[in-house]
């Protein structure tokens, strides 16, 4: 029963991260700040949420034991952090006529805080532990960084630095979550430490 679970999982983190990583380079067509999201692309964001917050417990179970606190720190971090792609999600799809864009807000950047950390944590832990391909946490410390480059310092910079800085982050982060997602569904027992 335990390794249907991780095979499910394997197959929602890949849907996950391909439904992040289309809504990020949707999101990144246009100038990133303060940008009003329609309502199919805050669809597409909520359900990439629900499918790595679903999924992304399998990722650390599976690694658990090798990753450590390291790792249970990450992954609190990294679901903490994904719900800032409900909050963003939320207000396009439960009051589209309300035109307003998702502004400075201390939640919101708490929220990006616990996604770096979450991401760089993580990232670190997956190539600690040797459970998953090291190229995927390559991966997640890429987008790691990718992501702290357009939530911090992008805004400072001209639009298209935004949207290009957009757009690899979300590819990376879909890379690396969909390798990790890959890699459960094929074997999930040939990974348990």
């Amino acid at each position: 029963m335990l390794e249907i679970a991780l095979r499910g999982s394997g197959l929602v983190l890949v849907l996950g991260a391909v439904l992040f990583g289309t809504t990020v380079v949707l999101v990144a067509l246009r100038p990133v700040e303060r940008q009003l999201f329609s309502p199919g692309v805050s669809l597409l964001m909520l359900l990439a949420a629900v499918a790595l917050l679903l999924s992304l417990p399998a990722m650390y179970a599976q690694q658990a034991g090798a990753a450590g606190w390291l790792g249970l720190a990450g992954h609190v971090l990294l679901q903490a952090g994904l719900v800032l792609l409900v909050l963003l999600a939320a207000t396009p799809l439960l009051h589209p006529a309300l035109k307003v864009a998702a502004g400075e807000h201390p939640v919101v950047f708490v929220l990006g805080i616990a996604l770096t950390l979450g991401l760089l944590l993580t990232g670190v832990a997956t190539l600690r532990a040797g459970v998953f391909p090291a190229g995927a946490g390559w991966l997640l410390l890429a987008a790691t960084a990718g992501f702290f480059f357009v939530f911090f310092v992008a805004e400072f910079l001209p639009p298209i630095t935004g949207q290009i800085g957009s757009a690899l982050f979300g590819v990376l982060l879909a890379l690396a979550l969909a390798w990790i997602g890959v890699a459960l569904w094929i074997s999930p027992a040939a990974l348990a430490v």
